[in-house]
């Protein structure tokens, strides 16, 4: 291994770190958001409920996925596909944008 792959591997090893510092606090963010409560009760007589009833009130897990499939639309084609050489498929997927 070169000096510069070593340097490169450290860099992207402090990246990984940082992610998993970044998905703890995610983590403990949501842990407080979750036992939020909210007061329902007066001043004499006190009531505390939770902030979110269920867990669909916190996280709509269909409404993520919904958002998630809304960016892989399948296209379908019905038009008979021509045969095409290696150097042709090569310069169809390179002259894409992506």
């Amino acid at each position: 291994m070169t000096l510069s792959e070593f340097h490169f591997k450290r860099y992207a090893q402090e990246y990984k770190e940082i992610d998993e510092e970044y998905k703890l606090h995610k983590l403990a963010f949501l842990i407080r958001n979750a036992e939020a409560k909210v007061n329902k009760g007066t001043e004499k007589k006190p009531k505390e409920e939770y902030a979110f009833k269920d867990f669909n009130d916190f996280f709509d897990y269909e409404e993520a996925l919904k958002t998630v499939d809304q960016g892989f639309i399948v296209q379908s084609t019905n038009k008979p596909t021509k045969k095409l050489s290696p150097a042709q498929i090569a310069l169809q997927r390179n002259s894409r944008k992506g």
